[in-house]
Parts: structure tokens; sequence; C-alpha cells
């Protein structure tokens, strides 16, 4: 586990910390609406707009529904340290090994999801990886890097070098790991790809021919979901992403405080 910091004053929170900390928490709950939690286990971390030595990530032994902008853990990108807010704190050290690497080699990207649902797992390992069989599958096309399974050696090394040029990448026989410029593009692609995974299950266990598009066709969609990406109030807007707001009311709706303890 990471070693142990002072709680920080809370007067030296800067304003882009507390809204990264409440977007990620936001987005810690939602996966667990969703289902696509593993215990206590996987993570989720998003760099603070302003701060290059640094990260968010949930604190080792909570599930997904504990989650809130107070606890979650201030750690330092180039050491795995714990840098503020609790004091009892611990981090899961497979969360630096899996996101600072990559966290630090993207200045582009904010926001890591990693998780391994069933149907992401199943996926995962099928030798053919994530098959064009579907409208949201082939959205990703171009985008997917792989990595092999191990840990351990050069392992950070590699997956650095699989997240070259991809915001997507299956980690072979464990799950994904989505990358986002913006917090609310994390949800949305985590979203998509894990309907595409269950799809592609569903397609494999009914055991009959898949048929493909044409490859122009495919390549077409794969370059207009690019554009869907980037088009104003996108997942990569930073003013404002119209999913995740939809995302945010329904948490409202259940009564889900994802502001912290000054909401």
């Amino acid at each position: 586990m990471a070693s142990i910091a002072t709680k920080a004053e809370p007067q030296t929170m800067t304003a882009a910390e507390r809204q990264t900390r409440r977007d990620l928490a936001a987005l810690y709950r939602l996966v667990d609406h969703h289902g696509w939690i593993d215990l206590i286990y996987n993570h989720i971390s998003a760099k603070i707009p302003g701060e290059t030595d640094a990260y968010l990530v949930n604190p080792y032994g909570l599930l997904y529904e504990e989650v809130t902008p107070d606890n979650l853990v201030k750690v330092r990108l180039s050491d795995g340290e714990i840098i503020d807010r609790n004091p009892d704190a611990e981090t899961n050290v497979a969360a630096h090994d899996l996101h600072a690497p990559v966290l630090a080699a993207r200045d582009d990207l904010q926001c890591l999801a990693h998780v391994h649902t069933p149907a992401i797992m199943a996926v995962s390992a099928m030798a053919q990886g994530l098959l064009p069989a579907t409208q949201t599958a082939i959205g990703f096309g171009g985008r997917i890097g792989y990595h092999d399974y191990g840990f351990g050696g050069d392992a950070c090394e590699r997956l650095v070098r699989d997240f070259e040029g991809k915001d997507t990448v299956i980690l072979r026989n464990h799950g994904v790991m989505i990358a986002g410029q913006t917090i609310a593009e994390a949800y949305v692609q985590l979203h998509n790809f894990q309907m595409a995974c269950e799809a592609q299950v569903m397609l494999m266990a009914a055991g009959s021919d898949l048929q493909y598009p044409p490859q122009e066709i495919i390549d077409g969609q794969t370059k207009g979901f690019g554009m869907w990406l980037d088009r104003p109030g996108g997942p990569r807007d930073p003013a404002g992403c119209v999913e995740w707001q939809a995302a945010l009311r329904m948490l409202a709706r259940k009564g889900v405080n994802f502001h912290g303890a000054d909401a």
C-alpha cells in the first residue's frame, strides 16, 4: 500500500481540485449504479487541472457506493506517496502501477477507468479482441490497444506503449483501461465499451456466423465517431457534456450525494 501523509487543511484545496473530486466521485457512483464493480477492487483515477504531479483515486477497502469527494485520496504521480486529506487512507498498489505511468506519459488524458466486468473479461480473453460486429463496437475502430497479461518486469513500460495513440486498452485475460480527456469522456467511453462487449458475448454465444459491414463503411463510421466525441456538448467538451449531465441528474434523482460535505 502507499504510505501515509498528514491531512491537508481544507482551505488549501483549489476550485479545480474540488470540482475534480465531485466529478470523480460521481463516476464511481455511476459505475456502481450500472453494476460494473468488483467488490473493493478496480480503480478510477483523475488528474487535477493545474497540478502536474498529483492525481485522485479511491481509498483501498471501500465499495464504490462508499466513495465520496471527501474520501478520495490525493497521490503524488511521480512516486505514489499519499500527499493529503486522510491520515488513515491507503491506496491499492496496483492502482499506481497501472494508472501513474499512463497519466504521466499522456498530457492529453485526465481520467483512467479500470474495470473487469464479466463481458469485458470475456472479450479480453478472445484472440480476435473486440469485433466490429455492432455500431457501438465499430466506434472504437483504430482506438484500441492490447496489453498482454503479466505483472512486474517491463509491464508498466509496455502499458505506456500500448496506450500510444489509443484511448482504450484491453488488458488480455484481465479487463480494460478506458481513458478520457475529461471524466465525462471516460464515463461515456466505458458505457459504450461495456455495451459492445455484452453484445459480442451474446453474438458469440448464439453460435451463428457474424456479418460485418463493408470496410469502407466501417472506416467512415469510425471517423464519424471521433467527430462525435469532439462535438460541442460532447464527451470531450470542457464546457460540459450532455450525456454526463444527464447521468448526474439521474444520480441526483436517486438521492446520491456526489458533492461531498459542502453540498
